[in-house]
């Protein structure tokens, strides 16, 4: 087989946008030449500057790092799901972030929910996410071949309900494969 069909064969890189990490950075009001902000872009791939696009085994790299140091205080899933929060709050802040989800408060969770594997894939160029209505209130969205903790994905769950209006958001998850996880959401 010549060597350009076999290149053609690999699966292409699986990649972050950088625009789930600029909201990171505002939430959590990292400084641009801080220690904190140096370490982020080595483990993000880069070397003065962060990548556009991050390699999503580094993004995973830093949400834990994240977790570890700005909510040591808990217990690491906690954390996970505070950054997964402090980063919906800080991509509304993004100008991306205005825009995309200028209308959440009107859109309802109902409707959010039913877009949010759309809304999810946006910053990433791997996995399937589905979503699937099971009685009023109550959801269930798997996420399949998405390496990144559930607990990150979870906080941005709720944040993302708090968003549209609702109070007490409710959800458990599951790992059912290695990169697949399946989430049960109510309100």
């Amino acid at each position: 087989m010549p060597a350009t069909a076999a290149a053609s064969q690999q699966p292409a890189p699986r990649r972050m946008r950088y625009a789930p990490l600029e909201g990171l950075l505002r939430s959590l009001e990292i400084q641009e030449r801080s220690a904190e902000m140096k370490e982020i872009v080595r483990l993000s791939g880069g070397t003065d500057y962060a990548p556009s696009e991050i390699a999503v085994e580094h993004f995973a790299e830093v949400l834990h790092y994240l977790a570890r140091t700005r909510f040591a205080s808990l217990h690491p899933s906690e954390g996970l799901f505070r950054v997964g929060a402090c980063l919906f709050e800080g991509y509304r802040k993004t100008l991306l972030g205005q825009i995309q989800l200028a209308a959440l408060h009107l859109l309802g969770p109902d409707r959010l929910m039913r877009k949010a594997p759309e809304f999810v894939g946006r910053s990433s160029n791997f996995g399937t996410r589905t979503v699937e209505q099971l009685g009023p209130n109550h959801y269930r969205m798997d996420f399949r071949g998405v390496p990144l903790p559930g607990d990150y994905y979870n906080g941005i769950l709720h944040a993302a309900l708090r968003a549209t209006g609702v109070s007490s958001p409710q959800s458990t998850w599951e790992q059912v494969g290695p990169e697949d996880m399946t989430f049960d959401v109510r309100w």
